[in-house]
């Protein structure tokens, strides 16, 4: 494939046939793909090259010159220059829609999936200030991440993040950072905390929910699905509290359907999915390598009354294989809540040779959960369906959760 005679600084125009998984729309030039931010499909617009591959270029938009009915305008000053959002453009009812699209793309070439059952994206009940956790960095004025990660873009207020998140940011936007991040983090109870992160050696520093480690010990309460949670302040926790709420509903429901009486919770963290579901279990596991959070989850598990339960500190990688050997595959339940990267080769091996008879995958990452999938059903899996829950709206990012069933 050529490059079509495309070269860095060009300007041209492009008719947008289709928004890709990651948010860019998509233009040809005589075949040749085209990579656009902040367009929609079906829209004529101006752009100017400013990098070209051997496959593709990727261009930044000039102007649309014919703009989408469903086109709006963002609320944020900053977009387009911070790389937080890239939907905003978008009215919502169509941003669930082009999710859905693009999951159901990622399962047909990536899972190899033909018509994979891809159910309606689970909308969020708020559209903006959903956020309960943000990160800005210095050094100099507090900010996030220009769109191209070369630069610090000052910010005073973020729409996708809560009130009371965004009232501590415009105190902390009078300051002048020195190389550091700072999170700044609510609860259910819409109490605020402030602290500073140390960032772990390499690793992307856009990738804040998997980097981070505070430099206080502070555990805080959450309140989920009516029932009381501590959390350690650096331990993971999903940003959208409505959503996981939603998610967790449907995973009950998709365990009471099973009659499985074992639950195994992989990376369970504060062990949320474990203790969400263990009033319909007879006893449940949970695994996490975060020590803090694994004491959290026993803790919240003598709090909340357990009597069945084993939560164990350490790597899925290592303790899965033994932790499914103590059950009864055919009436075990096994959740998996990996990190983006998804699930490493050993836990897919251990699946292949364990089989529990039920999976409830949970992913903010679908081109892994793809990948995951087909192995699973390579090796004696069905896949009944796919629920993508909006954690993350004004964004290209989307969760979903998949139920998977083993073959008799």
């Amino acid at each position: 494939m050529t490059t079509a005679g495309v070269q860095v600084g060009q300007r041209l125009e492009l008719d947008i046939t289709t928004v890709a998984f990651g948010g860019d729309g998509i233009g040809r030039v005589d075949n040749f793909v085209v990579f656009v931010p902040f367009v929609i499909e079906g829209e004529r617009v101006e752009v100017e090259i400013v990098e070209v591959k051997r496959r593709y270029a990727t261009a930044d938009l000039v102007r649309v010159i014919t703009p989408s009915p469903r086109r709006v305008e963002p609320r944020c000053p900053y977009y387009a220059k911070c790389a937080g959002c890239q939907y905003q453009h978008i009215a919502y009812e169509h941003q669930l829609e082009l999710k859905r699209r693009q999951i159901r793309d990622v399962f047909e070439r990536i899972g190899k999936i033909a018509n994979p059952p891809i159910e309606a994206v689970v909308g969020s009940p708020r559209e903006y200030h959903y956020r309960n956790k943000i990160v800005v960095h210095g050094p100099g004025k507090p900010g996030f991440w220009s769109v191209r990660g070369r630069s610090i873009i000052g910010i005073e207020q973020c729409p996708i993040a809560g009130e009371e998140v965004n009232a501590k940011l415009a105190e902390v936007a009078q300051q002048s950072l020195e190389n550091v991040h700072l999170t700044i983090r609510s609860n259910s109870a819409r109490q605020v905390w402030l602290y500073e992160e140390r960032r772990r050696a390499n690793v992307d520093p856009l990738d804040a929910e998997e980097s981070a480690e505070p430099t206080v010990v502070e555990t805080i309460t959450e309140n989920v699905l009516g029932k009381t949670l501590q959390v350690p302040l650096g331990s993971f926790f999903q940003v959208n509290r409505e959503v996981i709420e939603l998610a967790l509903q449907h995973a009950r429901k998709i365990f009471a359907d099973t009659g499985c009486k074992i639950l195994v919770d992989a990376y369970c963290g504060v062990g949320l999915f474990a203790l969400m579901l263990a009033d319909l279990a007879e006893h449940v596991y949970g695994i996490e390598e975060d020590a803090k959070a694994i004491k959290a989850a026993n803790e919240n598990a003598q709090r909340l009354g357990l009597k069945s339960y084993d939560f164990y500190p350490g790597k899925t990688e290592r303790l899965l294989f033994y932790t499914l050997r103590q059950c009864d595959l055919n009436k075990t339940c096994l959740i998996l809540d990996p990190p983006r990267s998804g699930c490493a080769p050993v836990v897919r091996k251990t699946l292949r040779e364990q089989k529990p008879r039920k999976i409830i995958y949970v992913s903010c990452a679908p081109p892994m959960l793809a990948r995951d999938i087909k192995q699973l059903v390579a090796h004696g899996y069905r896949l009944e369906r796919v629920t993508p829950f909006d954690m993350f709206p004004q964004t290209a990012h989307c969760e979903a959760v998949a139920e998977l069933t083993r073959k008799v």
